[in-house]
């Protein structure tokens, strides 16, 4: 083997160490520079969800204006107004229903005597139709009739104050009564609750304004009705009662307030 046989095997071994040198140094950069972006990535992968925290939203926040309370000063004072109505409406309501609720208990509570022994001999009755001998006529019947002698003293049902003393057929405003019952007197109870005494004689025990007691006699049985003329129908006391219902009186069953 020459000389330039042995020179060729050096180099080529060299070469081969060359070679695999600079490979190894290429590896190692590599190394180095894929772990270097391997910390930088993990770096930024930190810090990105703390940047999403503290990151201001400058986006607006939509509210639904349904949410939307105005405040009681920002109102308009009609809107205002109507509150304050709608509230004194409630409190005169409640007011009224409690004054109707104690009339009504004391209505319950409230009781008449006969103002003549005898027998009933029509009937209370304003949705049925009954015969009027006097007049002919069917009509309704908005008190009872009490048989009793002409001259029998008539007695105040319950204590109260006279408020009338009818001796013609005028009408009485704010009553819903039918006239013709001849003499008649309107005593008031109280509690929005009246009584009727009509077919009296002339000679009336009492005037308007007197103050009367239970069983006082107020008068006698007469023959002054020209609805129901006693010598048709036999002598006898047309008695009703009046209950107050609004601003107006309507006629009532008496026997619902006899004891």
């Amino acid at each position: 083997m020459g000389f330039k046989d042995n020179l060729k095997r050096i180099f080529q071994r060299e070469a081969f160490y060359v070679v695999l040198f600079v490979c190894l140094c290429l590896v190692a950069v590599a190394a180095v520079y894929v772990s270097r972006n391997n910390s930088q990535i993990g770096k930024d992968l930190a810090k990105a969800p703390q940047e999403r925290i503290t990151q201001p939203n400058n986006e607006p926040t939509l509210v639904e204006e349904d949410n939307l309370e105005t405040p009681v000063s920002q109102l308009p004072k009609s809107n205002l107004q109507n509150n304050d109505k709608g509230k004194q409406t409630d409190k005169e309501q409640a007011k009224q229903d409690k004054s109707t609720s104690k009339s009504s208990n004391s209505t319950a509570a409230f009781k008449m005597i006969m103002p003549v022994d005898g027998e009933v001999t029509k009937t209370f009755d304003k949705e049925n139709l009954q015969y009027s001998a006097t007049l002919q006529q069917w009509e309704t019947h908005e008190g009872i009739d009490i048989a009793a002698d002409v001259g029998t003293e008539v007695k105040a049902a319950a204590d109260g104050k006279v408020v009338d003393v009818i001796t013609d057929d005028r009408i009485i405003e704010g009553l819903n009564l039918k006239t013709g019952y001849g003499i008649t007197v309107i005593i008031d109870h109280g509690n929005g609750i009246q009584s009727v005494y009509g077919n009296l004689a002339q000679d009336v025990k009492v005037k308007k304004g007197d103050k009367v007691k239970k069983g006082d006699v107020i008068g006698f049985v007469g023959d002054t009705s020209i609805r129901e003329s006693s010598s048709i129908e036999g002598s006898h006391l047309h008695f009703a009662v009046l209950k107050k219902e609004g601003k107006e009186y309507v006629t009532v069953n008496p026997l619902d307030f006899i004891k």
